[in-house]
Protein backbone atom coordinates (compact mmCIF):
# COMPACT_ATOMS: atom_id res chain seq x y z
CA UNK A 1 0.00 0.00 0.00
CA UNK A 2 2.65 2.38 0.98
CA UNK A 3 5.03 1.74 -2.57
CA UNK A 4 1.67 1.88 -4.29
CA UNK A 5 1.34 5.67 -2.45
CA UNK A 6 5.01 6.62 -3.14
CA UNK A 7 3.95 5.55 -6.88
CA UNK A 8 0.72 7.31 -7.19
CA UNK A 9 2.54 10.68 -5.97
CA UNK A 10 5.42 9.87 -7.94
CA UNK A 11 2.98 10.05 -10.99
CA UNK A 12 1.48 13.13 -9.57
CA UNK A 13 3.98 15.06 -9.72
CA UNK A 14 5.37 14.06 -13.58
CA UNK A 15 1.77 15.10 -14.21
CA UNK A 16 2.02 18.09 -12.64
CA UNK A 17 5.63 18.76 -13.92
CA UNK A 18 4.49 18.11 -17.93
CA UNK A 19 1.76 20.53 -17.61
CA UNK A 20 4.17 22.98 -16.05
CA UNK A 21 6.53 22.53 -18.27
CA UNK A 22 3.85 22.73 -21.20
CA UNK A 23 2.65 25.87 -19.80
CA UNK A 24 5.95 27.50 -19.70
CA UNK A 25 6.36 26.62 -23.61
CA UNK A 26 3.66 28.25 -25.26
CA UNK A 27 4.12 29.56 -28.27
CA UNK A 28 2.53 32.27 -30.73
CA UNK A 29 1.95 29.16 -33.36
CA UNK A 30 3.83 31.66 -36.04
CA UNK A 31 7.68 32.02 -36.13
CA UNK A 32 9.67 34.33 -38.09
CA UNK A 33 12.17 34.87 -40.09
CA UNK A 34 14.38 37.85 -39.45
CA UNK A 35 17.00 37.91 -41.88
CA UNK A 36 14.17 37.96 -44.61
CA UNK A 37 12.61 41.08 -42.54
CA UNK A 38 10.12 39.38 -40.89
CA UNK A 39 9.41 40.91 -36.84
CA UNK A 40 6.55 40.01 -33.99
CA UNK A 41 4.27 42.31 -33.34
CA UNK A 42 4.58 43.58 -30.24
CA UNK A 43 1.20 41.71 -29.33
CA UNK A 44 2.95 38.73 -30.46
CA UNK A 45 6.31 38.90 -28.84
CA UNK A 46 4.35 39.05 -24.76
CA UNK A 47 2.79 35.51 -26.27
CA UNK A 48 6.16 34.15 -26.52
CA UNK A 49 7.80 31.96 -24.09
CA UNK A 50 10.80 32.96 -22.29
CA UNK A 51 13.02 30.80 -24.88
CA UNK A 52 11.50 31.99 -27.76
CA UNK A 53 11.85 35.86 -26.67
CA UNK A 54 15.91 34.86 -25.68
CA UNK A 55 15.77 33.12 -29.30
CA UNK A 56 14.19 35.95 -31.31
CA UNK A 57 16.56 38.37 -29.52
CA UNK A 58 19.46 36.35 -30.41
CA UNK A 59 18.38 36.34 -34.08
CA UNK A 60 17.55 40.24 -33.93
CA UNK A 61 21.05 40.76 -32.76
CA UNK A 62 22.80 38.62 -35.19
CA UNK A 63 20.76 40.40 -37.75
CA UNK A 64 22.11 43.49 -36.77
CA UNK A 65 25.43 42.59 -36.37
CA UNK A 66 25.10 40.86 -39.92
CA UNK A 67 23.86 44.62 -41.06
CA UNK A 68 26.36 46.45 -39.61
CA UNK A 69 29.07 44.21 -41.04
CA UNK A 70 27.67 44.97 -44.65
CA UNK A 71 27.14 48.70 -43.61
CA UNK A 72 31.06 48.32 -42.66
CA UNK A 73 32.02 46.24 -46.21
CA UNK A 74 30.12 49.03 -48.16
CA UNK A 75 31.92 51.96 -46.60
CA UNK A 76 34.98 50.46 -46.57
CA UNK A 77 34.82 49.85 -50.65
CA UNK A 78 33.05 53.52 -51.36
CA UNK A 79 37.00 54.98 -49.74
CA UNK A 80 38.47 52.60 -51.93
CA UNK A 81 36.91 53.58 -55.16
CA UNK A 82 37.23 57.07 -53.96
CA UNK A 83 40.67 57.24 -53.45
CA UNK A 84 41.03 54.81 -57.07
CA UNK A 85 38.81 58.21 -58.26
CA UNK A 86 41.28 60.41 -57.00
CA UNK A 87 44.65 58.40 -58.27
CA UNK A 88 42.85 58.61 -61.49
CA UNK A 89 42.03 62.26 -61.68
CA UNK A 90 45.82 62.84 -60.62
CA UNK A 91 46.98 60.82 -64.09
CA UNK A 92 44.93 63.02 -66.35
CA UNK A 93 47.02 65.33 -67.93
CA UNK A 94 45.55 69.24 -68.84
CA UNK A 95 45.45 68.16 -72.33
CA UNK A 96 43.25 65.03 -71.71
CA UNK A 97 41.04 67.88 -69.33
CA UNK A 98 41.13 69.98 -72.64
CA UNK A 99 40.03 67.24 -74.49
CA UNK A 100 37.05 66.03 -71.88
CA UNK A 101 35.92 69.31 -72.00
CA UNK A 102 35.94 69.60 -75.72
CA UNK A 103 34.19 66.55 -76.18
CA UNK A 104 31.55 67.53 -73.66
CA UNK A 105 30.96 70.97 -75.52
CA UNK A 106 30.48 68.83 -78.75
CA UNK A 107 27.99 66.40 -77.17
CA UNK A 108 26.06 69.85 -76.11
CA UNK A 109 26.17 71.34 -79.48
CA UNK A 110 24.93 68.49 -81.43
CA UNK A 111 22.15 68.24 -78.98
CA UNK A 112 21.30 71.54 -79.73
CA UNK A 113 21.42 71.43 -83.58
CA UNK A 114 19.45 68.40 -84.10
CA UNK A 115 16.91 70.44 -81.59
CA UNK A 116 16.96 73.00 -84.15
CA UNK A 117 17.26 70.78 -87.20
CA UNK A 118 13.68 69.43 -85.78
CA UNK A 119 12.03 72.76 -85.88
CA UNK A 120 9.06 73.64 -88.60
CA UNK A 121 10.79 75.59 -91.83
CA UNK A 122 7.10 76.82 -92.59
CA UNK A 123 3.68 77.40 -90.95
CA UNK A 124 0.21 77.28 -91.77
CA UNK A 125 -1.87 80.18 -90.87
CA UNK A 126 -4.48 79.22 -88.24
CA UNK A 127 -7.64 80.98 -87.64
CA UNK A 128 -6.94 83.71 -85.07
CA UNK A 129 -3.11 83.79 -86.03
CA UNK A 130 -1.74 86.92 -86.42
CA UNK A 131 3.04 87.23 -86.83
CA UNK A 132 3.01 87.97 -83.41
CA UNK A 133 1.43 85.05 -82.17
CA UNK A 134 3.16 82.54 -84.62
CA UNK A 135 6.45 84.27 -83.43
CA UNK A 136 6.18 84.12 -80.06
CA UNK A 137 5.77 80.32 -80.50
CA UNK A 138 8.28 78.11 -78.86
CA UNK A 139 8.98 75.97 -82.11
CA UNK A 140 9.10 79.08 -84.16
CA UNK A 141 10.98 82.34 -82.38
CA UNK A 142 9.58 81.72 -78.62
CA UNK A 143 9.79 85.88 -79.10
CA UNK A 144 6.52 87.98 -80.76
CA UNK A 145 8.83 90.80 -81.35
CA UNK A 146 10.73 88.41 -83.62
CA UNK A 147 7.33 88.67 -86.46
CA UNK A 148 9.07 91.25 -88.80
CA UNK A 149 11.36 88.72 -89.92
CA UNK A 150 8.90 86.48 -90.90
CA UNK A 151 6.83 89.09 -92.62
CA UNK A 152 10.33 90.37 -94.83
CA UNK A 153 10.14 86.59 -95.96
CA UNK A 154 6.88 86.42 -96.60
CA UNK A 155 6.44 89.75 -98.67
CA UNK A 156 4.83 87.74 -101.63
CA UNK A 157 1.93 86.27 -99.53
CA UNK A 158 1.27 89.46 -97.25
CA UNK A 159 0.16 92.57 -98.32
CA UNK A 160 -0.47 94.10 -94.98
CA UNK A 161 1.30 92.41 -91.81
CA UNK A 162 -1.96 93.34 -89.90
CA UNK A 163 -3.86 90.73 -92.14
CA UNK A 164 -2.97 87.49 -92.68
CA UNK A 165 -5.04 84.59 -93.66
CA UNK A 166 -5.90 81.08 -92.52
CA UNK A 167 -4.48 78.46 -94.31
CA UNK A 168 -1.89 80.43 -95.93
CA UNK A 169 1.64 78.78 -95.62
CA UNK A 170 4.49 81.52 -94.46
CA UNK A 171 8.03 80.55 -94.59
CA UNK A 172 10.18 80.79 -91.33
CA UNK A 173 13.56 81.25 -92.06
CA UNK A 174 16.00 80.18 -89.98
CA UNK A 175 19.56 80.70 -91.29
CA UNK A 176 21.21 83.60 -91.25
CA UNK A 177 21.77 85.22 -95.15
CA UNK A 178 24.34 86.80 -96.58
CA UNK A 179 22.57 89.17 -98.77
CA UNK A 180 19.58 91.12 -98.59
CA UNK A 181 16.61 92.34 -101.10
CA UNK A 182 16.12 96.11 -100.64
CA UNK A 183 12.53 96.73 -99.80
CA UNK A 184 10.58 100.27 -100.34
CA UNK A 185 12.02 103.13 -98.05
CA UNK A 186 14.17 101.16 -96.53
CA UNK A 187 18.24 102.11 -95.38
CA UNK A 188 20.98 100.94 -94.33
CA UNK A 189 20.91 101.90 -91.33
CA UNK A 190 17.43 99.88 -90.72
CA UNK A 191 18.35 96.58 -92.59
CA UNK A 192 21.78 96.33 -89.95
CA UNK A 193 18.93 96.77 -87.46
CA UNK A 194 16.83 93.34 -88.76
CA UNK A 195 17.65 90.55 -86.16
CA UNK A 196 18.52 88.40 -89.07
CA UNK A 197 21.09 91.17 -90.07
CA UNK A 198 23.13 92.30 -87.42
CA UNK A 199 20.59 93.37 -84.79
CA UNK A 200 22.28 96.67 -84.44
CA UNK A 201 21.37 99.63 -86.55
CA UNK A 202 25.25 100.91 -86.14
CA UNK A 203 26.48 98.31 -88.30
CA UNK A 204 25.13 99.94 -91.40
CA UNK A 205 28.72 101.24 -92.26
CA UNK A 206 29.77 97.36 -92.37
CA UNK A 207 26.61 97.28 -94.81
CA UNK A 208 28.06 100.34 -96.79
CA UNK A 209 31.79 99.18 -97.16
CA UNK A 210 30.75 96.15 -98.60
CA UNK A 211 28.43 97.66 -101.20
CA UNK A 212 30.47 100.86 -101.78
CA UNK A 213 30.00 100.25 -105.68
CA UNK A 214 25.99 99.58 -105.28
CA UNK A 215 25.17 102.23 -102.61
CA UNK A 216 24.77 105.94 -103.40
CA UNK A 217 23.18 107.34 -100.82
CA UNK A 218 22.98 105.33 -97.90
CA UNK A 219 19.97 107.25 -96.93
CA UNK A 220 18.07 106.51 -100.43
CA UNK A 221 18.65 103.00 -101.86
CA UNK A 222 17.24 101.31 -104.49
CA UNK A 223 14.87 99.06 -104.06
CA UNK A 224 15.25 95.58 -105.34
CA UNK A 225 19.05 96.05 -104.85
CA UNK A 226 20.45 93.28 -103.81
CA UNK A 227 22.93 94.31 -100.68
CA UNK A 228 25.64 91.71 -99.69
CA UNK A 229 25.81 90.77 -96.03
CA UNK A 230 29.43 90.46 -94.47
CA UNK A 231 29.65 87.93 -91.65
Amino acid sequence: MREFLRMTATGLWLVALAVGFTACSKTSGRTVDVTGGEYYSEEAFTKLSNGEKKAYCDALEAERNRLQASVDANQEELIATRKRIEALRAQITPVDREKLRVESDIRSLTSQINQFEALPLTWKVREGDCLSIIAEQDVVYADWTQWPRIYRANLDKIDDPVWIFPDTTLVIPRDVPNEYKVQPFETLEMIAGYWEVYNDPAQWVRLYEANKSKVKDPMNLDPGLILVIPR
